[in-house]
């Protein structure tokens, strides 16, 4: 019920009106060469194609129905300028006080698989770049792969901010993997998959269905992605980092629960952690000694 208060008391649906070529793609990077464990999805105004396959190039696009392009595109894998091994404060941040046990993280300046899905999200972002439109959207946002209209979704956290506190009680310690199906379960739950719906113009029937009703981990996590880009394209989004490590793009602060809200701030209050974090709310920039919404 906080989820659908939050919606009635502060979201205002744009008169975004749309165009017909809305194109957006969601990304499930995945790591393994042996089996498909990339999901895929692509949605708009022609339909929508849902798909897990392998993670190279070829294989993602034959799945995405070869589109030629795309409004947005969301990878659930490290989105950066350039690859390095660096610590990431979008990363952090999220690995700090109330996020630690419901929606950390895995930290990708870690050898092995954290920096395997490092490698990942750059192939990815940087092979469909040239598919992704750099014109201007819903609102600004910060751009970090060669000006084009990349972002990097986190479907845990993505989930975790819109589940009211209770949701959390006696949670049962699970793996990340395991973590996101718990998460979801739970947001449909509460029907929260429907709050989305209400909240966001995106008319398309094809998505909103599996979305509800799809059992399959990767696509789960694709359509988690795709979502994300949606709300980027509508210019209602919340996006947590900075520059030079890029940023995690989430829902719109208005359905945030208040426990999310209050741990991001607090998180953000800590100096010598967080020096330089910034959070972006549809097309406003807010620095590091910035307040934040109520």
């Amino acid at each position: 019920m906080e989820l659908l208060t939050r919606l009635q008391a502060g979201l205002v649906r744009g008169e975004h009106k749309e165009t017909q070529a809305e194109i957006v793609i969601g990304i499930d990077v995945g790591l393994s060469l042996l089996k498909p464990t990339s999901g895929t999805c692509c949605t708009g105004n022609a339909g929508t194609v849902i798909q897990h396959t392998f993670l190279d190039y070829l294989s993602r696009l034959l799945a995405l129905g070869n589109p030629i392009g795309c409004d947005v595109l969301a990878i659930d894998g490290p989105v950066m300028p350039s690859l390095n091994y660096g610590s990431r404060a979008c990363e952090r941040i999220f690995t700090l006080g109330v996020f630690q046990r419901r929606c950390k993280p895995g930290l990708s300046n870690i050898p092995g698989t954290g920096q395997a899905l490092r490698r990942g999200g750059l192939d990815t972002s940087h092979d469909f770049a040239p598919l992704v439109s750099a014109a201007n959207i819903g609102a600004a946002f910060p751009r970090i792969i060669e000006g084009r209209n990349i972002v990097e979704a986190f479907p845990n956290a993505f989930l975790a901010v819109l589940l009211p506190d209770e949701a959390f009680q006696d949670a049962p310690r699970l793996g990340r993997g395991e973590k996101f199906d718990w998460l979801y379960t739970k947001l449909l739950e509460g029907n929260g998959h429907q709050v989305l719906r209400d909240s966001i113009e995106w008319e398309q029937r094809g998505f909103w269905e599996p979305v509800g009703a799809n059992l399959q981990h990767d696509e789960r996590a694709a359509l988690i992605c795709a979502l994300t880009a949606i709300f980027v394209l509508r210019g209602k989004y919340v996006a947590v980092g900075e520059p030079v490590s890029g940023y995690f793009f989430l829902p719109p602060w208005v359905l945030w629960a208040r426990w999310a809200k209050h741990g991001l701030d607090a998180n953000r209050g800590n100096a010598g952690a967080m020096p330089s974090v910034e959070v972006w709310m549809d097309g406003i920039c807010y620095s590091p000694n910035d307040q934040l919404p109520p």
